[in-house]
């Protein structure tokens, strides 16, 4: 049985909350403005910043996966991130898909992503269903609602609130996780699989 793997870095519960409180705003603002929201927000146990979508793994294959996420940790040094704003995602395309908040660029966590994706898709004995695409041109940021599109495609441009808030909260990532998303009627379920901290 294969399971749906990615790697990600987990949130406080400060950001979460704030996180929480902007989509509660964001909803009203669309209550008011057009009759209903057509976001179908992240529930708050989800809320992570994705740093490598794996895809569909055979159960065997995962202790490669976690051979390979720690020795990658054990590189890296806790550091702090720092997020920047909410808005409609991606940038510049209309109709939006998302709601995100964005991170301010981090060279080091660039670094970090990049060195999980190399050592992931040269492993031999990993056989990995994402092999090249979805990882490209990593933005780091917090999905925090999906549009529901034949929604958003019935309200004129000048009904659409605008969402975009500072977002100016920061926190510590000391670890990176190995993430099971079990894909259920009622949203998807993730699950730590494996947690690994960083040196310090």
């Amino acid at each position: 049985m294969k399971k749906r793997i990615f790697i990600s870095i987990g949130l406080p519960d400060k950001i979460k909350n704030k996180i929480t409180e902007f989509q509660e705003e964001i909803d009203r603002s669309f209550s008011y403005s057009c009759g209903s929201s057509p976001i179908k927000w992240t529930k708050k146990d989800n809320l992570h910043i994705t740093l490598f979508f794996v895809g569909y793994l055979e159960i065997n294959d995962l202790v490669g996966v976690f051979d390979i996420v720690e020795k990658v940790a054990n590189e890296f040094n806790t550091f702090d991130l720092k997020l920047e704003n909410i808005s409609y995602a991606p940038k510049g395309k209309f109709p939006p898909k998302m709601v995100w908040v964005n991170a301010e660029k981090s060279d080091y966590l660039g670094m970090l992503q990049k060195k999980l994706e190399v050592a992931l898709l040269s492993n031999p004995n990993i056989v990995l269903e994402n092999e090249e695409g979805s990882n490209k041109n990593f933005s780091a940021h917090i999905t925090t609602g999906r549009i529901v599109q034949w929604q958003f495609a019935r309200m004129e441009p000048e009904e659409l609130p605008d969402i975009s808030k500072d977002f100016s909260m920061g926190f510590k990532i000391n670890s990176i996780e190995v993430m099971e998303s079990e894909l259920k009627k009622g949203g998807a379920r993730y699950t730590i699989l494996k947690s690994f901290n960083f040196k310090d």
